[in-house]
């Protein structure tokens, strides 16, 4: 058989073309189910990320899971209620916890409200700003394990800290001035209940109503069924186009009112759709309203 050799240019391309797909791939699903979670407890690079309150940890947990509560995440700062703490906190937060970036790490927490199980997410994103790719949320959190009768523990588990330095990436979040500087150049999705979009209803950490001039509303929850497992990647696919476009390289920022609920959407448009341009905006409507010059519409 006569051999076929590419010459060193054609190598040289595709080395190129694919090592950024190569740093972006994963050794795990960015959504797992709670059988897959139940097969794979036993495995050494597993951690599970409990992030319900420590009483509700203590009255039964996954096996094996690490309390990792949602306010070491997301904390008020200089008025903001879902601030995103510092580099050095974070850094210290995953080593408490004894993450490298060789772990596996799946976030579950409570499902019981809608602004709770959108929690998991936003650690879920913060946990990809410090540089870990193998993160994944449990479907239907720990609310479908314990629905499942599948096996609890009330042992309160501790890792061997580590010394964790992040590899942070600015391309996660957007900033005030990002999105100012940007207004009518890129795709805004305002992830908010459509009530609130519109100003029918205000949130009280919200000063005034409304929204950021030309943007798209994509409410949160519709990315949920009833039982607050996510919907089949086609029917996110299907609500994400609708509002943001089939372009999976279009610049897109989502927001919602205190930065608690748009990471959810943000991680799915990237992890699960394949949208490459996604940045949240931690911020949101509170801090935007804050500001007398961010133009608004109502």
């Amino acid at each position: 058989m006569k051999r076929i050799f590419l010459p060193q240019f054609v190598i040289l391309a595709l080395f190129i073309v694919l090592l950024p797909a190569a740093g972006l791939a994963r050794d795990i699903t960015p959504i797992v189910s709670t059988d897959w979670l139940l097969t794979n407890l036993k495995n050494p690079k597993l951690v599970v990320l409990d992030i319900r309150r420590v009483e509700d940890y203590r009255e039964g947990h996954i096996p094996g899971a690490l309390n990792a509560f949602y306010g070491a995440w997301a904390y008020m700062k200089d008025g903001l209620y879902a601030s995103l703490p510092e580099k050095d906190e974070i850094d210290d937060t995953i080593s408490y916890m004894g993450i490298n970036f060789d772990r596996w790490v799946v976030v579950t927490g409570c499902m019981d409200t809608p602004r709770l199980s959108y929690q998991s997410a936003r650690v879920a994103c913060t946990l990809q700003y410090a540089g870990i790719k193998n993160v994944a949320l449990l479907d239907g959190g720990t609310n479908k394990w314990i629905a499942e009768k599948k096996p609890l523990s009330t042992r309160v588990e501790k890792r061997k800290a580590g010394k964790f330095k992040g590899k942070y990436t600015s391309e996660k979040f957007a900033d005030k001035n990002y999105v100012k500087e940007r207004l009518g150049k890129l795709i805004l999705l305002d992830l908010r209940e459509r009530e609130f979009f519109t100003g029918e209803k205000k949130m009280d950490c919200v000063p005034m109503r409304g929204h950021i001039p030309g943007a798209f509303n994509m409410p949160t929850s519709c990315a949920f069924n009833e039982d607050r497992t996510f919907k089949t990647k086609e029917e996110l696919t299907a609500i994400a186009e609708a509002a943001a476009g089939k372009d999976l390289n279009a610049e897109i920022v989502t927001y919602c009112d205190a930065g608690q609920c748009c990471p959810t959407w943000s991680y799915l448009l990237t992890e699960v759709l394949g949208y490459t341009n996604v940045r949240l905006y931690i911020g949101s409507m509170q801090e935007w309203m804050q500001d007398p010059k961010a133009p608004v519409e109502r």
